[in-house]
């Protein structure tokens, strides 16, 4: 989920919003520029819930993460592991994700088989492990793949924001999100996605941020399918960063040069 990406991240009107406008484009360049750790490592607990409010499954995950020096096109190597270790029957799921780095791509591996799996591209509109997030919508958007509109300041949720229209410039799976940017934190706080027929498809909220040495970092979100009402919530309960969380893979026996590999997928090791 950033993504949950980290973890998890998703997300005037009319034919102005096709065209960028400078506010907009500086806006979300700032938050793409805001400041992330160079590893994380977090506990969360994912609850897929039904429209009449009910929990259909509960799981809990570690999460691993890599933020290095910039590749040679200028945008850093990032690298997620998710592994699932909640509930038993699900136990051994893991998926790992690299993008800008020499074997970028998203690959899986379910505790039902051993063997990990590339995700292809034409998989970017399918659930992402049952959620309401999508393989596509794990993948970090570029400012420039984008036309950025500025549409307004407004208070959301209790938090100051800017609020932002991007379009995009090549064929993508939704037609336009409207972000909702904290001006504190520079973070998406709440993003409506629009399918191709610019109906409105689902609502990425994010309820909390915490300062954890210097990075903020949302610990609690919801992902919601306006459609059929079903969402997927996000609660971060443990995070540490940087030699940190270097520590704590020591202590976990999780080495940090070989948990981003298929190798980790299919031996948990």
């Amino acid at each position: 989920m950033k993504k949950l990406s980290t973890i998890i991240t998703v997300m005037a009107m009319g034919a102005a919003a096709v065209f960028a406008d400078a506010k907009g484009t500086e806006i979300m360049t700032r938050v793409h520029d805001v400041k992330k750790p160079e590893y994380t490592v977090a506990k969360a607990e994912m609850d897929l819930v039904s429209k009449n409010g009910s929990v259909d499954e509960h799981r809990v995950f570690w999460q691993f993460g890599s933020n290095q020096q910039k590749a040679d096109n200028g945008k850093d190597i990032t690298k997620i592991v998710m592994n699932f270790i909640e509930p038993a029957s699900y136990a051994g799921t893991r998926f790992l994700q690299i993008e800008n780095g020499p074997e970028d791509g998203k690959f899986v591996r379910l505790a039902t088989d051993p063997s990990p799996r590339r995700v292809n591209s034409s998989e970017d509109s399918k659930s992402f492990l049952g959620t309401d997030a999508t393989y596509g919508d794990l993948k970090t958007r570029e400012v420039s793949d984008d036309n950025h509109q500025y549409l307004r300041d407004e208070t959301k949720n209790g938090f100051s924001c800017q609020v932002v229209e991007c379009t995009p410039i090549a064929s993508s799976q939704y037609s336009k999100r409207i972000l909702w940017i904290d001006t504190a934190t520079m973070y998406p706080v709440y993003t409506e996605l629009y399918d191709k027929k610019g109906k409105l498809e689902k609502v990425l909220t994010v309820k909390t941020i915490k300062n954890v040495d210097g990075y903020n970092i949302p610990t609690e979100n919801e992902y919601k399918n306006v459609a059929t009402g079903h969402k997927t919530t996000l609660k971060v309960v443990a995070v540490v960063v940087d030699n940190k969380g270097l520590a704590l893979m020591k202590k976990m026996n999780i080495n940090p040069k070989t948990v981003f590999t298929q190798n980790f997928l299919k031996t948990g090791k």
